[in-house]
C-alpha cells in the first residue's frame, strides 16, 4: 500500500506542509497585510518563528514513522497542546507588567520630564517609547485626562486596570508632582529607578539560578525523543510496540516524561513572574 492511499499519512503530509507554509507566514503575508495582521494579533502571540512549531513537527515525524494508530493520534494531539501551550505562554509575557519595561517608561518619562516639566504633556510623548501593555495604559492615562481635565481620574483610571505596585508608585509620584518642585520629582523617580535595577537583578540571579533545572529538563526530554526517533526508525525496534500492549505501554512512559516537564516548566514559570 503507498503512503499517498493511507488517509491518516495524507492528513499527517498535509499539516507537514501547512506548518511549512506557516513557518514564511511573514513573507506571504504582505500580499493580504490589512487583513491577516488583524487575525494573527489576535490568534498568534508575536512572531511564528520554527521554534514555535518546533514541538508539532517532532511529533508529526514521530507520527509519521510510528504508523500505528494509538500512537501516531497521541503524537499528533500531543505536538498540538504542546504548541498550543508555548503560544499561550508566549503572550502572557507579552502581558506581563515585567519591572524591566517600568524601568524604561520612568527613564524614558524622566528624562523627557526634565526637559518639559509637564506630567501629562510628557506621558503623552513617551508612551510612543514604551511597547505593549505599557503603552495602551499611558494612553489611557492621558485620554482620561484631556477628557476630564482631573489627574485623580486619569491616575484612578490606571489603578483600575492595573495593580502592579511598581506602576502605582510611579502614578503616586507623578500625582504629587502637582504641588512638588520639578527636581523633587526627579529624584523621587531616581529612587523608584533604583529600586527596579535592585529588582530587575534579583530577577536575573533567579533566572541564572534556574538555568540548570531548565537545562536538565531540556536533556530529558531530547534524549527521551532521540529514543523514540531510534524505535520508530529502525522496524525490528519498533516491531513490540505495534501491538496494542506495547503502544499503551510507549504512550504511558512519553505522558510521565509530559507531566514531569510541565510540572517544572510551571514551577519554573511561577517563580520568575513572582519577581518579574
Amino acid at each position: 500500500m503507498g503512503i499517498g492511499s493511507d488517509p491518516v499519512i495524507t492528513l499527517i503530509i498535509g499539516s507537514l506542509i501547512l506548518i511549512a507554509a506557516a513557518l514564511v507566514w511573514d513573507e506571504l503575508g504582505r500580499y493580504l497585510a490589512p487583513v491577516l495582521k488583524r487575525y494573527r494579533a489576535r490568534f498568534i502571540p508575536g512572531r511564528v518563528t520554527w521554534r514555535t512549531f518546533l514541538p508539532l513537527i517532532v511529533s508529526l515525524i514521530l507520527a509519521i514513522l510510528m504508523r500505528t494508530v494509538l500512537v501516531s493520534t497521541y503524537f499528533i494531539i500531543a505536538g498540538i497542546l504542546i504548541t498550543a501551550h508555548f503560544m499561550r505562554r508566549t503572550k502572557e509575557k507579552q502581558r506581563l507588567l515585567s519591572a524591566r519595561r517600568i524601568f524604561q517608561l520612568i527613564l524614558a518619562f524622566r528624562s523627557t520630564f526634565q526637559l518639559q516639566p509637564s506630567v501629562f504633556l510628557t506621558l503623552d510623548v513617551v508612551k510612543e517609547k514604551v511597547d505593549e501593555p505599557l503603552k495602551s495604559l499611558v494612553k489611557v492615562v492621558v485620554q482620561t485626562y484631556y477628557l476630564t481635565s482631573s489627574p485623580e481620574r486619569a491616575f484612578a483610571e490606571l489603578r483600575a486596570r492595573t495593580d502592579n505596585v511598581y506602576l502605582n508608585q510611579f502614578a503616586y509620584i507623578l500625582e504629587m508632582s502637582e504641588t512638588a518642585r520639578a527636581d523633587a520629582v526627579v529624584k523621587a523617580l531616581d529612587n523608584l529607578v533604583d529600586r527596579l535595577r535592585t529588582h530587575d537583578e534579583l530577577r536575573r540571579q533567579t533566572e541564572s539560578s534556574m538555568t540548570a533545572i531548565t537545562a536538565q529538563t531540556t536533556f530529558m526530554q531530547v534524549i527521551a525523543i532521540l529514543a523514540v526517533l531510534t524505535v520508530a526508525a529502525v522496524p525490528t525496534l519498533r516491531g513490540p510496540y505495534v501491538s496494542i500492549g506495547g503502544q499503551i505501554f510507549l504512550i504511558a512512559i512519553f505522558t510521565i516524561i509530559l507531566a514531569a516537564s510541565y510540572y517544572i516548566d510551571r514551577v519554573i514559570s511561577e517563580v520568575v513572574e513572582r519577581i518579574s
